[in-house]
C-alpha cells in the first residue's frame, strides 16, 4: 500500500507508473467508496474524524443527484508489483477494462479498529440503509504487509536434480 507517490517512487515503482495509479484511485475513490446518508453512520464504521462530506454532484457519472453524502477519507492505494513501466500500466488497466473493472489501482480505507480494507461493488439495491451509493457495496480487509522481494516473476532461474 501506497499513501504518497514518492512513497511508491521509493519503492522502486517507476514514476510515471504511480502517478497514474494514485490518479486512477482518486477517480476510483470518488466513484465507489462506501456513502453514507450522515456523518455519524461513517464514523462508526471509519473512526471519528476519519470522514468528510461530498456533494453529490463531485461523483463520476451522478444522474442528477443533488445534495450530499458522507465518505471515508482515502487512506492509500494498492498497485501491481508486476508493474514495471507505463507501458505495462497502460496495457494492465485496458485488460481491467476489458473485464468491467475501470480503475487501474485500488483504494485503500482503514476502519474503525483500524483494519486496512477496500470496497468491491456488487451490483443490486442499496441493501443498507446507511449507504446511498447506487450499487450495494462490501468491504473486505486487505493485506497490506506484503514486501516484494524480486521482480523477475516466473521462469527466472531454477535448478532441480534428483539424488546421486
Amino acid at each position: 500500500m501506497f499513501t504518497s507517490v514518492d512513497q511508491c517512487v521509493q519503492s522502486g515503482m517507476d514514476r510515471q507508473v504511480c502517478q497514474a495509479g494514485y490518479q486512477d484511485a482518486m477517480r476510483a475513490h470518488l466513484a465507489t467508496a462506501p456513502r453514507f446518508n450522515g456523518m455519524a453512520a461513517c464514523e462508526a464504521e471509519y473512526g471519528a474524524g476519519h470522514c468528510s462530506e461530498q456533494p453529490a454532484n463531485s461523483v463520476p457519472n451522478n444522474t442528477g443527484g443533488s445534495g450530499s453524502f458522507f465518505m471515508p477519507f482515502l487512506t492509500g492505494y494498492m498497485l501491481s508489483s508486476a508493474l514495471n513501466n507505463i507501458s505495462d500500466y497502460s496495457d494492465y488497466r485496458r485488460r481491467q477494462e476489458e473485464m468491467g473493472y475501470y480503475y487501474g489501482s485500488t483504494p485503500i480505507y482503514r476502519n474503525r479498529s483500524g483494519q486496512t480494507v477496500t470496497t468491491t461493488v456488487r451490483s443490486g439495491g442499496a441493501g443498507n440503509d446507511s449507504l446511498t451509493a447506487p450499487s450495494r457495496q462490501s468491504v473486505k480487509p486487505v493485506n497490506v504487509n506484503t514486501r516484494t522481494v524480486a521482480r523477475q516473476g516466473f521462469g527466472g532461474r531454477s535448478s532441480f536434480s534428483f539424488g546421486g
